[in-house]
């Protein structure tokens, strides 16, 4: 019996350890390690890579190719598999070690697809996919189908293939830093239910649905200048520390600014990103100083450099392994600073897990405390490793549609006027989101005079309100 080491969960996708599930109404696209499986009938090509997408591969393709595709196969080799369904156009796969794993094998990192001498026209997939998102009817949502398993390192393999076939499910992605599997059920699955079932399982550490988590903006005030775009911002001074802003992305207008040093689509690796909600390129032009907050303070900081991270679906959801997937590229990138400007009364214990792996990695998070006065602990706000963010007036007092408690560490201001509107027209808007980039960006300061100052002295200097520009 073979153990399986945690930094080798990688290697499991390349592993055949469970069943397909049938699905008689719904495409099937999974990718386990060099096999593809695909079931579908007359579907867009695009549909069908943007599944490949969420399944954590880069796709560029020529924007004129896009034909219907009918394909039944079980676990192909995935080069015969796309020579089967491309055969009027030219592909390639671009393979690479994982970095995350000690395994030898190389993974599937990018599908490029184009016509025959033509590859300098590839783009990135243009749309990023959506979640698929069940209201679980108490308050809570999760993603469909998909079941998340914290493994023990002393799991062995047969019985981690004994689990899977019992549950009818496969493994589609795995995040090795905290030893998580990412499991797609049987179609029409109740997630939670066998969450609950199995967490007892010997070799499971923690068992749960990826659980979803809705993107709750600010909403327009009254008052201000409605500004129709922001000031223009230099490059920030080399070593700055750098934000990221896990949210909605950016809008493509603002990807060339001198203070985006990155951007990054969680929800669909690969695909090109962009912001349809409007709230992450809000939030991204605060935390780099494009835009100060009204009532801010005579020790506003300037601006700090910014990734921007599209964490939150068109239709503003989010999930637990997407956010895993978020914050495992602000480390890559050399964040110091983790921007959450939402929240949800749903606690996780994986996403808790998460938070925590971030913060071991040097991260200060910061996030909304809610846009709801009622006191209840919102997250990942009320983790103890984060600091909760209320909102204040113009004039310094509390805002009064911000959430209050034990968990809100600090409060900042929370109405801007904004050249980019939430799900609306350009504005003064109000919100614990705005209040939270600011924060970041005050944490920024600090950590550019003080790279090894901890959560407890960030928070005494909030308080005191020395900041560096």
């Amino acid at each position: 019996m073979k153990s399986i080491k945690l930094n080798s969960i990688f290697l499991m996708l390349c592993l055949v350890l469970g069943p397909l599930s049938a699905q008689a109404a719904e495409s099937v696209v999974r990718v386990e390690g060099d096999r593809l499986t695909l079931n579908t009938q007359d579907e867009d090509l695009s549909k069908i890579l943007a599944s490949l997408a969420d399944q954590g591969i880069r796709i560029r393709i020529d924007p004129r190719i896009n034909p219907k595709i009918t394909a039944a196969f079980t676990k192909r080799p995935i080069g015969a598999a796309m020579a089967s369904i491309l055969r009027s156009v030219d592909y390639a796969l671009i393979w690479r070690k994982d970095k995350a794993s000690t395994a030898a094998e190389p993974r599937l990192w990018e599908i490029r697809i184009f016509y025959k001498g033509q590859e300098a026209l590839v783009r990135p997939l243009k749309k990023g996919a959506n979640l698929t998102v069940v209201n679980n009817g108490d308050g809570t949502y999760f993603v469909k189908d998909i079941l998340l398993l914290r493994l023990a390192p002393t799991i062995t393999e047969e019985a981690l293939a004994a689990l899977l076939d019992r549950l009818g499910a496969a493994i589609i992605d795995a995040y090795a830093p905290l030893g998580i599997v990412r499991l797609r059920l049987p179609h029409g699955s109740d997630a939670q239910a066998i969450a609950e079932t199995i967490a007892s399982t010997p070799g499971v550490q923690s068992a749960e649905p990826d659980y979803a988590y809705p993107l709750e903006g600010g909403s327009p005030a009254i008052g201000g200048t409605g500004a129709s775009s922001p000031p223009p911002v230099g490059s920030p001074k080399d070593g700055s520390t750098i934000i990221a802003v896990l949210d909605s992305g950016l809008l493509s207008d603002y990807q060339s600014s001198p203070f985006v040093q990155a951007a990054y689509d969680a929800v669909s690796p690969g695909a090109e990103v962009g912001d349809e909600l409007g709230h992450g390129t809000q939030m991204a032009l605060i935390a780099a100083g494009a835009v100060t907050p009204l009532g801010a303070g005579p020790d506003t900081p300037a601006g700090s450099p910014v990734v921007a991270i599209r964490a939150f679906d068109d239709n503003g959801f989010t999930s637990t392994y997407t956010l895993m997937r978020g914050i495992d590229y602000a480390i890559e990138k050399g964040a110091r600073v983790l921007s959450l400007s939402w929240g949800s009364e749903t606690p996780g214990v994986l996403l808790e897990s998460a938070t925590r792996y971030a913060a071991a990695k040097g991260l200060i998070l910061v996030a909304a405390a809610g846009n709801a006065p009622t006191g209840n602990p919102v997250y990942p706000a009320a983790y103890d490793n984060v600091i909760g963010v209320g909102a204040l007036a113009p004039n310094g007092d509390a805002w009064d549609q911000s959430n209050y408690g034990d968990f809100v560490a600090v409060s900042a201001p929370g109405l801007a006027d904004l050249p980019v509107g939430y799900k609306g027209d350009p504005g003064t808007y109000a919100g614990t989101s705005i209040a939270t980039a600011y924060t970041a960006r005050r944490v920024a300061a600090i950590l550019n005079q003080n790279p090894d100052a901890d959560r407890a002295t960030i928070l005494r200097l909030l308080g005191e309100g020395k900041l560096a520009n």
